[in-house]
């Protein structure tokens, strides 16, 4: 299923393929190394566990839909878009907007990745139904109370927004103007009170330190904000390296957090009430931030630490599959 070639879509592919001629070969430098290659035999795996799966949560769904999408785009077969699309199926719930108990934003976060994946599905299988549970998800985020509410924070509940309707409006933009809107909205929410309102000078979540898992929330932080920053960059729009003056930016949470990364001795608040020794994990933040800056120090560390993640502390890491966020979907998506 495919879908029409648009004036719009037509420059956004032409403006993708400026960015393509601007960056350097796969392979250059260890900065912009293949994720596919890196990622080859973890996504494969995934995908085998993921394929004969029967996962019933948006969790579960999001994880198997995500690893099975990414072994689409490894190898081109059929058997895993098919796949993804049986437990698309199996799994649809109700709009949300029609819940008379919606679930919280940060408890829609599995849903950015479900929507990333189903950029990478669009020939393959029919996303008639889940397009339209999407489309009416962002309709909810962008209008109701709640999720405004919590779009407005200065916390991870707004970078969890943030991620969400990025991650939706990116895989819908040609379907609405909803979508289109939405993604410069996020682009503006991102430069201006995102960068004010929750990152400090030296590179710090303030709101995040005052939590009782200052570190876990500010690794979660960190996760959401590089997953939005990868899908709402554009050539006309360089958000990785964009700094208040004064110097909040993704480059300083970067800098701030790679020593600790390499050491969770040299975290300098207080310990995690739970889980704390089990952290920080492979996060993608820092593959995303090391791609964008070229710091192939920050890609070593992330290519080398194990991407097991404990069960206990699973739903602090937003994004499973760092392929389909560093890959670029058809038709511009």
């Amino acid at each position: 299923m495919s879908k029409h070639l648009t004036r719009r879509r037509f420059t956004l592919a032409a403006a993708a393929a400026l960015v393509a001629t601007r960056l350097p070969a796969q392979g250059a430098s260890s900065a912009r190394a293949s994720v596919a290659t890196m990622e080859h035999d973890r996504v494969l795996a995934d995908a085998a566990v993921a394929i004969s799966a029967r996962p019933v949560t948006t969790a579960e769904v999001s994880a198997a839909v995500a690893a099975l999408s990414a072994a689409f785009l490894i190898t081109k077969e059929e058997r895993y878009a098919l796949a993804a699309q049986t437990h698309l199926n199996e799994w649809l719930p109700a709009p949300v907007s029609k819940s008379p108990n919606p679930p919280s934003v940060v408890e829609l976060i599995p849903v950015a990745e479900l929507a990333r994946a189903t950029s990478f599905l669009v020939d393959a299988i029919h996303l008639d139904q889940i397009d339209a549970w999407l489309n009416d998800l962002l309709f909810w985020l962008t209008t109701a109370r709640a999720p405004v509410i919590a779009r407005d924070t200065k916390d991870h509940r707004a970078s969890a927004w943030l991620l969400i309707a990025s991650a939706i409006a990116r895989s819908q933009q040609y379907n609405n103007t909803l979508a289109q809107e939405t993604l410069e909205q996020c682009r503006h929410l991102f430069r201006k009170p995102t960068l004010r309102n929750q990152i400090d000078e030296v590179g710090r979540f303030p709101q995040e330190l005052a939590t009782p898992n200052p570190f876990r929330n500010t690794l979660f932080n960190f996760d959401l904000l590089c997953g939005a920053c990868q899908l709402l960059e554009s050539p006309f729009d360089l958000l990785w390296a964009y700094e208040l003056a004064d110097g909040p930016g993704m480059r300083s949470v970067a800098a701030y957090l790679f020593p600790i990364l390499q050491d969770r001795n040299k975290w300098p608040g207080v310990s995690d009430a739970e889980h704390f020794r089990e952290l920080p994990g492979r996060r993608p933040g820092l593959l995303f931030a090391g791609r964008a800056f070229n710091r192939p120090e920050y890609v070593d560390l992330w290519r080398t630490t194990t991407a097991a993640i404990p069960a206990d502390i699973a739903a602090s890491f937003p994004i499973r599959q760092p392929l389909l966020w560093t890959a670029r979907a058809g038709h511009g998506l």
